[in-house]
């Protein structure tokens, strides 16, 4: 039964991300969330730079292992949803969008 431990879906694109880390908000400084994405290289070499954070939430998916899905619009009118994971200590690409309203 070679392939039963195989994905049927695409394995998400691995990114890589420069963002500001948090211990505490800081509305002051316009730090509102603890992770907060500035910027966003994908495997192609596509850079986006973060214009907005439209939603941001944590899923446990295992015993001390989570993962934070954070949907996000970039300057050049994108909406990309990725993912930090905990365990895999890596971002990932969820979902990509261009032009679309989420409101």
């Amino acid at each position: 039964m070679s392939g039963s431990n195989q994905h049927s879906e695409k394995e998400p694109e691995p990114l890589i991300v420069i963002t500001t880390v948090a211990s505490f908000a800081d509305k002051q400084n316009g730090i509102t969330k603890r992770l907060q994405p500035i910027r966003i290289k994908r495997q192609n070499g596509q850079v986006h730079r973060v214009q907005k954070i439209r939603k941001c939430h944590e899923e446990p998916v295992g015993h001390g292992h989570k993962q934070i899905h954070i949907t996000l619009q970039t300057k050049d009118d994108r909406y990309l949803d990725i993912v930090f994971d905990t365990k895999k200590v890596g971002w990932y690409l969820v979902y990509e969008e261009a032009g679309m309203l989420l409101d």
